[in-house]
């Protein structure tokens, strides 16, 4: 989810106004088709088909234009950074030399005008040496998907075919792990989906035997519209699991350890609480560019189906950046995710939720 927004002062807080964003996060959707079939999947497995409608892959000349249409947005609004995170789908779909080059045409026409970070998140099964290559080459920061040891990985994460995914993402990490002795990018970060039948204490321990030091953990999709005692029932036990995780961090007392959620609610209790983003700036700002050449607002949203698919898309050919940014949308989300709704208002924890993601 996006770090939080910031409204001050006289005005309110608008994304087309230069200075107003630190960062611009692109979520390329360089490859909009996936080698395994998550039944979790937001992507694929709620409701939205519309990626199927897009190009399975995004074309060089579409990373061409992409990349020149951020290149005159950067210099109209002044971003001083700018983070392609290469997503899908399963963006190592993309051969490993036009992977390379997508890197190379991004560092040619970004470099010269911002700080330009890569990312990837991949399921890793697809890892070669020629992909090795290209992502220590331009210096690209790995996120490995893996949900545990082989009973828990593959309790979802299977092929079209219902074959398992576990050898290929372990041996990857791994593997990654080796080539980060020298190439220090390549240490790989793990997302793993939270399921109330897994013990996440030893999922910890698990990962932490790979060698893993930098770990996320994601919430099933839920809104307050899908209460029901099951849904209650399965809160207090994921609760429960996310507990015995901390402890299981605590116990081993290494703060080169990261785990994003404990690091943010964390945050809370040292001297002064989070520090609070400067009026009327941004710090991080997510758009999503797929292979059609259009962007949108961040697709995670997809789960608030009925609400997403009415949302705006763009071509980069009819808007600029900035004409992008000054839609609607993007301030009232920001505005909304900085309101805490009314039945949140009485609860202890609400100053660190904050109702939980838009």
């Amino acid at each position: 989810m996006m770090d939080g927004g910031a409204a001050g002062g006289d005005r309110a807080w608008d994304p087309s106004r230069p200075g107003a964003i630190e960062r611009l996060q692109v979520v390329y959707k360089i490859a909009e088709r996936c080698n395994l079939n998550c039944s979790y999947c937001y992507y694929y497995n709620m409701g939205d088909e519309t990626a199927l409608e897009r190009p399975a892959r995004a074309s060089l000349g579409a990373t061409r234009s992409l990349a020149t249409w951020l290149a005159d947005g950067a210099r109209e609004l002044g971003f001083s950074e700018i983070r392609i995170s290469f997503h899908g789908g399963e963006p190592m779909l993309v051969r490993a030399l036009e992977f390379a080059e997508a890197c190379r045409i991004f560092q040619e026409t970004l470099a010269p005008v911002v700080n330009l970070q890569f990312s990837i998140q991949t399921n890793a099964t697809l890892m070669t040496e020629g992909g090795l290559e290209a992502l220590r080459g331009f210096e690209v920061s790995v996120g490995v998907s893996i949900d545990g040891d082989r009973a828990d990985h593959d309790r979802y994460r299977l092929d079209h075919q219902g074959r398992s995914s576990f050898d290929q993402t372990k041996a990857a990490i791994k593997r990654l792990m080796a080539e980060s002795q020298t190439s220090p990018s390549l240490q790989p970060s793990t997302i793993s989906v939270v399921d109330p039948k897994i013990d996440y204490a030893a999922t910890y321990r698990y990962l932490r035997g790979l060698g893993v030091q930098s770990m996320h953990f994601l919430l099933p999709d839920r809104s307050a519209d899908d209460w029901s005692a099951e849904v209650e029932r399965e809160a207090e036990t994921i609760g429960r699991g996310l507990l015995a995780l901390f402890e299981a961090w605590l116990d081993e007392a290494n703060r080169d350890m990261q785990i994003r959620f404990i690091t943010h609610a964390l945050a809370h209790f040292e001297t002064g609480g989070p520090p609070a983003p400067p009026a009327l700036r941004k710090k991080n700002q997510i758009i999503v560019a797929r292979s059609d050449q259009t962007v949108a607002i961040d697709d995670s949203l997809i789960p608030a189906l009925d609400w997403y698919s009415a949302t705006p898309e763009f071509a980069i050919r009819d808007h600029s950046l900035r004409q992008v940014l000054a839609d609607p949308i993007f301030a009232t989300m920001d505005a909304v995710e900085a309101t805490l709704p009314d039945g949140c208002r009485d609860c202890r924890w609400a100053a660190m939720c904050r109702g939980g993601d838009l």
